[in-house]
């Protein structure tokens, strides 16, 4: 205790001169009734100065000292607030740190009354979501083989709408937008394909980040603009008709120059690092006057199955291997358009409740890829009246709303009294056990537990941890402890959902989508890449990290359930 009170940064110092004779009894011990952050938000603005309000019942002539912190994590640690305002309102604002998306609070006050023991009372709030108005950085504009620039750059904001993107050039200017970012902090590609491929051409770009419209943000905290120059590369075809110069797969052989196709001597003088296959040559000699082609060896889709409901949409990635081969092109169908129909650049749209099997097959090699598409009733006709809308007053411009609010009607999950779901609060072990489960309708009698700490598990939950051991989804920690109290990780969670769904592993799997896939755990990758596999995690197009060792959200977990139990039905 005496650490915690040498770092009051923020002690709120309230002494008066004592008279002689006050009676004792109004010198007495105290406590913190009430702490606030005065906000009529669910979200707090890094950067931003808020009030708080201490309510105490402390007597005239107590001392107090109070010490006010946050934790992202749930108490685990604490950080201090950078507190202003000794004497008066009390202010503080939250750093400006991309990791710092959600918090509670805490105040933690020392009584020292004039007749008596000192007292410690605390006091907590929370969790509040943190919004960061950070601009993008590490801004990098590459100029690729193909005449396009790629263009990457490290999203630091949860609270932008989309970002802007600025050409400027010799053939004017244009502008492009990167949107679906709010809630995505990460590295973002974007690739501008509209550049000048007739020539090598100097472009200049700004990256800004437009902040969401709903968020009152001050004028000193708008990010600014980053802009960075490029010189585009002219594209090399390496299929076309050739007379007196040598076209190579700049990724294979490269390129040279020359005024005699055959003319060999004079390719090495201007190119020395010019490497070239015998047979390469051979066919040049012989007259032939384009590049062989390369054959197409089979087609990947970026899901294996999807559960929709009618009117939904979304888009279909097949990739043709190899990378470089010459005909790439892909034609796309449904087996039951009266389902789900595709359209030709694999943008799938659920019509009517059934199955259909959407495939791509390349146009060279007659290489197939499927998919199946699940489209449900609809909720109203599939569950009867649902209302979660009503009940659940802070979900509706989260893009897990769906999930969380099938997880509603299907009972394993509920909101809070104060009609709210608190979306972006954590979840302990125990917490989820329960929640998986009940959404796997099982009561939970799996028997009697060994866990070293099975006595810090509440009797809510006991029965369904038992469940979860007995079917082999919860192993525990190396030390024999269940540790229900600690918030679950997304690599546990993950983990624990894959081993309820039944899904067979691949236990030697190999690169996920992930950004930052060398971070994931060895024990938790087959399951993470089953996840993926299964579009119970579906990777989206900015390169998104998994984060494994991140706190889980309600909403992550709830739209976790759902989605592998949507998978089940696809795969049964």
């Amino acid at each position: 205790m005496a650490a915690f009170f040498k770092r009051s940064v923020a002690a709120v110092l309230c002494c008066l001169a004592l008279t002689a004779g006050w009676p004792a009894g109004h010198a007495s011990a105290a406590t913190i009734h009430r702490f606030d952050i005065l906000t009529d938000k669910d979200y707090l603005i890094a950067g931003v100065s808020y009030e708080t309000m201490l309510v105490t019942d402390r007597a005239k002539f107590t001392q107090m000292i109070a010490v006010y912190d946050y934790s992202v994590n749930n108490g685990a640690t604490w950080r201090p607030l950078d507190i202003a305002g000794f004497f008066g309102p009390t202010t503080f604002r939250l750093p400006l740190d991309s990791q710092l998306t959600n918090a509670i609070f805490r105040v933690g006050a020392e009584f020292d009354p004039l007749i008596g023991s000192k007292t410690y009372s605390e006091k907590r709030i929370g969790p509040y979501r943190i919004l960061q108005p950070l601009g993008p950085t590490n801004v990098v504009a590459k100029a690729n083989n193909d005449g396009t620039v790629l263009l990457t750059w490290d999203d630091n904001s949860n609270m932008e709408s989309r970002y802007l993107i600025t050409r400027n050039g010799p053939d004017g200017t244009q502008v492009f937008s990167v949107g679906n970012t709010t809630d995505y902090v990460g590295p973002v590609v974007f690739t501008d394909k509209n550049t000048n491929k007739n020539k090598d051409t100097i472009y200049v770009y700004s990256i800004s980040a437009e902040m969401d419209e709903k968020y009152s943000l001050p004028e000193d905290l708008h990010p600014g603009i980053v802009y960075v120059p490029v010189k585009t590369k002219t594209p090399i075809n390496p299929n076309k008709v050739i007379t007196d110069l040598l076209v190579v797969d700049l990724n294979k052989y490269r390129v040279a120059p020359v005024q005699t196709v055959n003319d060999k001597a004079s390719i090495i003088d201007k190119r020395p690092d010019l490497v070239i296959p015998q047979s390469v040559w051979e066919q040049f000699n012989n007259g032939s006057k384009t590049l062989p082609a390369i054959a197409v060896s089979s087609v990947e889709l970026n899901v294996k199955s999807a559960a929709l409901q009618p009117g939904a949409t979304f888009a279909l990635v097949a990739t043709v291997l190899p990378s470089d081969a010459t005909n790439r092109k892909v034609v796309w169908s449904s087996d039951d358009e009266q389902v789900a129909s595709v359209s030709a650049s694999g943008q799938v749209a659920a019509i009517a409740p059934g199955t259909a099997k959407i495939t791509a097959k390349t146009e060279e090699g007659g290489f197939a890829a499927s998919v199946i598409v699940t489209v449900s009733k609809p909720q109203a006709e599939e569950q009867g009246p649902v209302e979660p809308e009503i009940r659940l007053s802070d979900i509706a411009d989260h893009p897990a709303k769906p999930e969380i609010m099938e997880a509603v009607a299907l009972g394993f999950v509920t909101g809070y009294p104060d009609g709210t779901f608190q979306p972006y609060g954590n979840v302990t072990r125990a917490e989820f056990a329960k929640m998986l489960i009940s959404g796997l309708n099982q009561k939970g009698d799996g028997g009697e537990l060994s866990f070293n700490d099975k006595n810090e598990i509440g009797n809510w939950a006991r029965p369904m941890v038992a469940e979860a051991v007995k079917r082999g989804i919860i192993k525990g920690y190396a030390d024999n402890t269940f540790r229900p109290n600690a918030n679950i990780t997304h690599a546990e969670m993950i983990s624990m959902v894959i081993r309820a769904s039944g899904f067979p592993l691949d236990e030697t799997p190999g690169r996920t989508g992930f950004a930052d896939d060398a971070a994931i755990p060895a024990w938790a990758k087959p399951s993470v890449s089953k996840a993926q596999e299964t579009g119970i995690i579906i990777v989206g197009g900015l390169s998104a990290k998994f984060e494994p060792q991140a706190l889980s959200t309600r909403a992550e977990a709830a739209s976790a359930i759902v989605k592998m139990l949507q998978a089940r039905k696809t795969q049964d």
